[in-house]
């Protein structure tokens, strides 16, 4: 922290007299005459009134932030709306600053994305859009952390002086220790404090990684949204907005889940799912693709009478996270039960938990709609529980009878 405080003073001279803070009277904060928020994105994420205003994207890696957020930016700027939310009532200054995508997919994108549209419409984008090019040696290097690139910020954002800012991705913009809680404030404070001198009403979107496999993939949505980025919580403890990005399958381009975990300033929409549209380069609402992931972190069926449950018997109605799961499960399932099967007895059964059994009950099993690999001892082994196997019915699974000891062991 003693490191970012003294780059902190390099770049802006401390003020010779101490500014008291802004406050107010309860009953003259009643009587204020304040304009309405000014939504750009349903009511999530808006521009700031008197300070900007920072909202907050996490998704894996590849997954298509980038593009998400150009295709926002687009739509803003055009008055069209984006995954059912709308996007204002005038076209916003938008600047992108990224460091992963170079001149060849942008163009890419910006070509396709501007196919179809009127000639005003496109020399509409062309002036409230503006992205970082990465043709210098020296631009990919963003980082706070050199007090000559908090110079060349200062500079940026007073050449284009965007109402909206889109920082791509946080990772290589932080200071610091990318899980230091201080390190990562520190950014954010500086950040702000640059664009605020240019644009005190101004928002600052900041597009981040999140953590990555089956089971962090699953915290997208429900009580672990909180815990779906990397790194520093800061981050989205700071944000007014935040979104979750998630895949929706394991295909090259698979829906991409939207969930919001937190917006403090109007009611969380509902999850919903986007598909991209490889002509245009542009993202649609599918409906379809939201009712084959879950809702509060509850499994859910393609069958809308049964929003809550969700039916492993029929292959198309298992949700796409699960299905994921499911296969990893029964790979696992598969190395027990042939383990335990080659001590046998002719004749004797294995159930999917790699159990001996004879007869067969049921019980709830309550790790059955977690993501952990949980841990059991059968028959003096340790044998990892099945996450959602076949069997498994709205969390019931057919249970053996009580196990007994493997051949093998009573042996030693």
């Amino acid at each position: 922290m003693q490191a970012l405080n003294e780059i902190a003073a390099q770049a802006k001279p401390v003020a010779d007299k101490a500014r008291a803070y802004s406050t107010r009277a309860w009953g003259e904060i009643a009587r204020l005459a304040i304009p309405p928020p000014a939504w750009f994105l349903g009511q999530c994420f808006a521009l700031g009134y008197g300070r900007v205003r920072l909202h907050a994207i996490f998704g894996q890696g590849g997954l298509g932030k980038s593009r998400i957020s150009m295709n926002i930016a687009r739509n803003q700027v055009l008055s069209m709306p984006f995954g059912g939310m709308s996007t204002g009532t005038k076209p916003l200054r938008h600047l992108f600053m990224g460091t992963e995508n170079g001149l060849h997919r942008l163009q890419h994108d910006i070509r396709k994305m501007s196919s179809g549209l009127h000639p005003e419409q496109v020399a509409l984008l062309d002036e409230h859009i503006f992205l970082a090019t990465l043709e210098a040696a020296d631009d990919p290097y963003v980082t706070l952390s050199d007090p000559e690139n908090v110079e060349r910020w200062r500079v940026t954002i007073a050449e284009r002086r965007p109402d909206v800012l889109w920082v791509d991705p946080w990772g290589d913009v932080q200071a610091g220790d990318a899980n230091a809680e201080s390190d990562a404030r520190w950014t954010i404070a500086e950040l702000t404090k640059i664009l605020g001198t240019v644009n005190r009403d101004s928002a600052m979107n900041v597009l981040a990684h999140a953590r990555t496999g089956a089971k962090n993939i699953m915290e997208a949505i429900g009580y672990d949204g909180a815990n779906f980025g990397k790194g520093s919580k800061a981050l989205y403890s700071c944000a007014r907005s935040v979104f979750n990005l998630a895949p929706g399958s394991e295909e090259e381009n698979p829906p991409v889940v939207v969930a919001c975990p937190k917006n403090n300033d109007a009611a969380r929409p509902k999850a919903f799912a986007l598909t991209l549209n490889m002509d245009n380069m542009t993202y649609q609402h599918d409906p379809e693709a939201t009712a084959g992931w879950r809702v509060a972190g509850i499994p859910a069926t393609r069958d809308p009478a049964n929003p809550a449950k969700c039916r492993w018997r029929d292959p198309e109605a298992i949700c796409c996270v699960c299905a994921t799961v499911r296969r990893r499960a029964q790979q696992v399932a598969g190395v027990f039960a042939r383990h335990l099967a080659r001590h046998l007895p002719p004749g004797g059964a294995v159930d999917r938990k790699g159990h001996r059994s004879d007869g067969v009950g049921e019980r709830v099993n309550e790790k059955a709609r977690s993501t952990q690999m949980d841990r059991e001892r059968n028959g003096g082994r340790l044998v990892p529980a099945l996450l959602c196997p076949p069997g498994v019915v709205n969390g019931m699974r057919r249970e053996a009878a009580k196990p007994r000891p493997c051949v093998a062991e009573a042996k030693r």
